[in-house]
């Protein structure tokens, strides 16, 4: 299977279980708005063409874009696999972490569309943090079920 569709798949899939965390930490109230849904929001406040929070059709929205950065994230990892150290577990952990940290401490705070951990509830950079950790476990165990090599 080509790198770029393995990796797609495999990020798509490792976004659900991600996602759990998140929802459960909303739930038991540990954090209030999900980043994935405050993001959403912020960029649909800045289009016309996405619906925001309060509108019909935003928990689609919301849900296929982080799907969607899931499947980009998946295939860059698919590409650059090779180069991280160590076995599978180890290898996606050090990948979920570094897109949490890009994401996090990089370009969304840049580019004012969520706050930098710094600014945020020290919780919620938590279950981000432990979020972005399974998707990595299961980002990587995903691309090698489907062919994926060192």
């Amino acid at each position: 299977m080509h790198p770029v569709l393995r990796g797609a798949i495999s990020g798509v899939v490792a976004t659900i279980p991600m996602t759990v965390p998140i929802i459960a930490a909303e739930k038991l109230r540990v954090i209030h708005t999900p980043p994935p849904v405050q993001i959403s929001d912020k960029v649909a406040s800045l289009t016309r063409f996405l619906p925001e929070h309060a509108e019909t059709g935003f928990a689609s929205t919301w849900f296929a874009a982080h799907l969607g950065y899931g499947a980009v994230s998946g295939v860059v990892y698919a590409l650059v696999r090779p180069a991280l150290p160590g076995p599978e577990p180890v290898a996606g952990a050090i990948f979920g972490s570094a897109v949490w940290g890009v994401s996090y401490l990089g370009y969304l705070p840049i580019l004012n569309l969520y706050p930098s951990p710094v600014d945020d509830a020290t919780r919620r950079s938590a279950v981000m943090i432990f979020a972005h950790a399974i998707f990595g476990v299961v980002l990587a165990a995903m691309n090698r079920r489907l062919g994926g090599r060192r």
